[in-house]
């Protein structure tokens, strides 16, 4: 039997997964905070000078920002506020270490560089009915919620499952018009949503949220490497409530927390960078249209990369997994429609006595072609290539549409599990 889903809340920091145990038979996880009131690092003073202000200030400048060669020092979190800013490196040779200089706080230390994060604080706001893929249009429940709106305005339509602990199912959609409570869209849905649950804001139930919009960001040709600090919970660089964002070139180093993330995100490409993590892996969470391709990624102790929390509407291929326990990646928590071709999985090992890996774990999600992926191995009794099966939370999910051609499975004990 599959162990529960253990959340941990800490304030208003956005969750960040974890995978620990011996997986097959049995998956325990912690979600822990990126950022957030855990408890602070003991962190000395730098010893170099600080150029956190004169990088911040480059930044506030919008447009393209370069940076040459050598180490620039950071001792919090660079905010990219404006739409349209470029940061650019010479390659490896631009360096930017960070080592956070006090008590974390969510989107201030708590990560090397991040768009704002403002989103993460509006309060959704409850759908009336459920929505059907093809929609133009849905219903609040009071005029009070839709007041503000005007047409143009990007909206967060969000589903949260209380026994996850996050949404489940998002989508960006754009204002058109409002007439009464009736709010029209410029685009058809394109996925359903159900109000089939109760609504409690950030807990459960189907709802909606205006979104301070910032577009085209894009990271390119540098390398972040976060200070080996004792806390799990300072990020690398977070595309966060974020339209068509690009990180390209990049490499993190980070044994502390997340080396590559994004949530409640439209139109992010991740490629040709390389994640390197510890305990906590690369994640991609809540986001629509996202590309993650050509991309290198490692974890000494938990999974490489992971999909969760209704991502969709995605591409990965051609990445490698270098280095991963208990499972080299995972699509959880209602993932869908997108594919995961062409990647290469090492071999995968585990952080529990007698526990078993998985190569591909694929649970809750729906719509996903998974082909001519190079699964070389996994270590355990009970060791498993590709895992497939449903997930039920507050509600059920369904594993539909996963579909397997032409993978490549190595050495595991089971080559596909469906459940």
């Amino acid at each position: 039997m599959v162990s529960a889903w253990r959340a941990a809340a800490f304030d208003e920091s956005e969750p960040v997964f974890q995978l620990r145990g011996a997986l097959v038979g049995l998956l325990s996880s912690t979600v822990v905070a990126c950022g957030g009131s855990g408890s602070a690092p003991t962190a000395k003073a730098p010893a170099v000078k600080d150029d956190t202000a004169a990088v911040q200030a480059a930044v506030d400048r919008g447009g393209v920002v370069s940076f040459s060669p050598g180490t620039y020092h950071l001792t919090r979190t660079i905010i990219i506020r404006h739409s349209g800013t470029v940061i650019v490196g010479a390659g490896p040779s631009t360096i930017f270490e960070y080592q956070p200089s006090q008590q974390l706080q969510h989107c201030e230390n708590d990560r090397v560089f991040t768009t704002p994060c403002m989103l993460y604080a509006q309060i959704p706001r409850p759908i009336a009915a459920s929505i059907s893929a093809g929609d133009t249009s849905f219903l609040a429940r009071s005029a009070a919620d839709v007041a503000d709106l005007q047409p143009g305005d990007w909206l967060l339509i969000n589903a949260y499952d209380s026994v996850v602990g996050d949404r489940v199912a998002v989508d960006w959609m754009q204002v058109e018009s409002v007439s009464g409570l009736q709010v029209r869209v410029a685009q058809p849905f394109r996925m359903p949503f159900s109000a089939a649950l109760p609504f409690a804001a950030k807990k459960s139930g189907l709802g909606f949220e205006p979104i301070p919009v910032i577009e085209n960001i894009e990271l390119r040709n540098f390398k972040v490497l976060v200070d080996d600090l004792p806390s799990p919970n300072t990020g690398g660089i977070a595309i966060f409530g974020a339209l068509n964002s690009t990180v390209d070139g990049v490499t993190v180093e980070n044994h502390n927390g997340q080396p590559l993330y994004c949530y409640l995100s439209k139109g992010v490409t991740i490629t040709n960078s390389v994640g390197i993590g510890g305990a906590v892996l690369s994640e991609f969470a809540s986001s629509v249209d996202v590309n993650i391709s050509g991309n290198h990624f490692s974890s000494t102790a938990g999974p490489g990369m992971g999909l969760d929390l209704g991502l969709g509407f995605f591409t990965v291929s051609g990445n490698s997994v270098d280095q991963s326990a208990n499972a080299g990646i995972y699509l959880l928590y209602a993932v869908h429609d997108g594919s995961v071709t062409n990647n290469h999985v090492a071999q995968v090992g585990n952080t529990v006595s007698g526990g078993s890996a998985v190569g591909l774990m694929i649970w809750g999600s729906r719509n996903v072609a998974v082909a001519d992926n190079d699964l070389a191995g996994g270590m355990g009794p009970a060791s498993v290539g590709v895992s497939v099966r449903t997930y039920t939370g507050e509600a059920f999910e369904p594993d539909t549409g996963v579909v397997l051609s032409g993978n490549a499975i190595g050495n595991f004990v089971t080559a596909v599990q469906m459940q």
